[in-house]
């Protein structure tokens, strides 16, 4: 599935009780307190696990306790009050398909899982074997398609360079060759683009009408 930037990237702890008790017991409000820690110990009770620190409030944290381990002569350690404690990474946003591509996707994969299974069971079944697309009069009739589909698009792209090249000229009377030149290459652009429109529509209609698992229903219904 797609997923979007992440809009905050910063790891949030979930602190546990261990470090909830330290906070309440021996940290004193100050200016320099962060507001996570200063809301950690204002809060109630209930709503203690509900506050999250950042990176920042760790580290804040941690020179903390160097100072208290020098003035209190207590070994508290900072991996000591955040064992346990739930880190939450970031996560991108993940935006779900929709249902027309899930669709389509389905479709493809159903018609891959057929094209897979009549290749394995092929060699075991007489009547496939004689199917018209594994003959060499098909694949000729395909691929002289295919040619006569390009063949089509250049002829066309020349065509219409020609008529703006020499057509407009023909019509509106003497032009510069440059702007002859010009209207001959925008002509054949634009008619270009439309040739490449219409020939991605035939071929996906020719891929759907030669599928294997279509052939096969037809012949074994024939």
């Amino acid at each position: 599935m797609p997923v979007e930037s992440i809009e905050d990237p910063s790891i949030k702890i979930n602190p546990n009780k261990k470090l909830i008790e330290f906070v309440i017991k021996n940290i004193k409000k100050t200016n320099n307190v962060p507001p996570s820690i200063a809301a950690l110990k204002k809060s109630g009770r209930d709503k203690r696990k509900d506050v999250l620190l950042k990176l920042d409030d760790i580290r804040w944290l941690n020179s903390y306790l160097e100072e208290h381990r020098k003035t209190k002569m207590e070994n508290v350690y900072l991996h000591e009050l955040l064992e346990q404690a739930d880190i939450k990474l970031p996560t991108p946003k993940i935006t779900p398909r929709s249902l027309e591509l899930e669709a389509r996707i389905q479709k493809l994969k159903a018609q891959q899982d057929a094209r897979e299974y009549r290749a394995m069971t092929k060699s075991v079944d007489s009547f496939r074997r004689k199917l018209p697309e594994d003959t060499i009069s098909y694949q000729m009739k395909q691929i002289n398609k295919q040619l006569i589909a390009v063949a089509q698009f250049i002829f066309s792209v020349l065509a219409g360079f020609a008529f703006g090249f020499l057509g407009v000229e023909l019509i509106i009377g003497n032009l510069d060759f440059g702007f002859r030149l010009l209207l001959g290459i925008i002509c054949a652009l634009i008619i270009a683009l439309a040739e490449i429109y219409f020939l991605a529509i035939k071929l996906n209609e020719d891929e759907c009408d030669t599928d294997p698992t279509l052939t096969s229903k037809k012949l074994h219904q024939e």
